[in-house]
């Protein structure tokens, strides 16, 4: 084996192995589907830059109900990953490619050349399925083929590598193939915990809402607003993500305060004014100090906090509040607004616009509110009403539009939401 192309070999594996570091990383903040690893591994194996690799890969996934492999072939051009063909179904037995993956050898990855096994290229060809024949767009020389093993058996079968295809060329595919089958494995089992972790903070969340009105709609409009409002200020995705599902711990502290006090119908009185007020301290202290809670803890605290410095529980001002906490506070605002409350009526989405340009007897929007989240609300407001109507029982609408002026912002001595 020549020196250049062990070389060669090794940095496809040394590729291979940064892929799995960035990937295993990548898990904390987001969940890989199985096209995606796919697809990443693919492009590390097809290459470029002069190194060695395949000219096309055919990746198929085993189906149990027809016997059989579906799957595209796949290219590289300019640096891109293409589909090469449409999916093509194929019957093991019809491949030999497919067929050395059933061996009792199906663990290991084999590389064939067309001189090793058939007098001609042209019979070669018939060693194969026609469509992924047509699909390399040139006479296939030679292959290695490996098995993908896990939860959603496939196959892998890289074409054409440049001279023949070595036993190096195997070891890498064999590489992929398990790095692969885990990190698809690991994904999976990622979804399902972080699937299981929606479900808990959702089940948290909606305990603390339970003595309230309109359990659990509140919390999932606020978990949407927010999330848009992330979203259309730029926002990363994996920002957008940790919005979408941590703003509805926005009061998890409320778990603490009495019944008594959240329904209450007149006003607070001091005593019971400033236990309300103890509710974002008591949600970052339920919320603890795990990693994957930050946001919703910061949400938690700061939610009430007003841009100009005269919120609680910290009299932040300005940027020193956590940007989570001040896109919550315009959307739990919103849609304390527009909820009805034992102590309000609800407003229309215009009466809650109206709040949001020149403010009432409680909120002063431009002290308030984040200028550039203000902003970004008045953008995308039919969005807001949207969310908000689209949640709530049409009795409830109808009541709603038929209903007085809308009633006072608070009515108590209560922040809206």
């Amino acid at each position: 084996m020549p020196l250049e192309r062990c070389n060669m070999a090794l940095s496809q594996t040394l590729d291979l192995i940064q892929l799995t570091d960035e990937t295993l990383r990548g898990f904390s903040r987001r969940v890989f589907t199985s096209d995606e690893l796919y697809h990443e591994v693919l492009g590390k194996l097809l290459g470029g830059n002069g190194r060695r690799g395949p000219s096309g890969i055919f990746l198929a996934t085993e189906y149990a109900d027809c016997a059989c492999y579906r799957g595209r072939v796949y290219h590289l051009r300019h640096g891109q990953l293409i589909e090469g063909s449409d999916q093509i179904t194929v019957d093991p037995g019809s491949s030999y490619a497919i067929s050395l993956t059933s061996s009792e050898k199906a663990h290991e990855a084999v590389a064939v050349n067309w001189g090793k096994i058939s007098g001609s290229v042209e019979e070669f060809q018939g060693f194969f399925h026609p469509e992924v024949v047509r699909a390399m767009e040139g006479p296939i020389l030679n292959f290695v083929t490996c098995r993908i093993s896990g939860d959603a058996p496939a196959i892998i079968v890289a074409f054409n590598y440049p001279g023949n295809a070595t036993e190096y060329d195997a070891d890498v595919l064999r590489s992929a193939a398990v790095l692969i089958g885990s990190l698809v494995a690991v994904s999976d089992r990622m979804r399902e915990t972080e699937s299981a972790f929606g479900y808990t903070i959702e089940a948290l969340a909606r305990a603390c809402e339970a003595a309230e009105e309109d359990t659990g709609r509140h919390i999932v409009r606020v978990n949407r607003y927010a999330g848009a409002l992330a979203a259309n200020m730029g926002f990363n995705s994996a920002f957008v993500e940790d919005m979408s599902i941590s703003a509805q711990m926005h009061d998890v502290g409320k778990i603490k305060i009495p019944n008594a006090i959240l329904l209450k119908q007149g006003p607070l009185s001091p005593r019971e004014a400033q236990l309300m007020r103890q509710h974002p301290a008591y949600g970052a202290e339920i919320l603890g100090n795990s990693p994957r809670l930050k946001v919703a803890r910061e949400i938690a605290w700061s939610h009430h906090e007003n841009w100009d410095g005269t919120g609680y529980p910290k009299r932040l001002k300005g940027q020193r509040i956590p940007v989570a906490g001040r896109i919550v506070k315009v959307a739990d605002v919103y849609d304390a607004l527009r909820s009805r409350r034992s102590y309000k009526k609800p407003m229309t989405h215009e009466q809650a616009l109206e709040v949001f340009r020149v403010g009432d007897n409680r909120i002063n929007p431009h002290a308030h509110f984040d200028p550039e989240v203000l902003a970004t609300f008045f953008k995308i407001e039919h969005m807001f009403e949207m969310i908000y109507d689209s949640s709530v029982p049409k009795i409830g609408m109808k009541r709603r539009k038929n209903g007085g002026n809308g009633g006072d912002t608070a009515g108590k001595d209560k922040l809206p939401g």
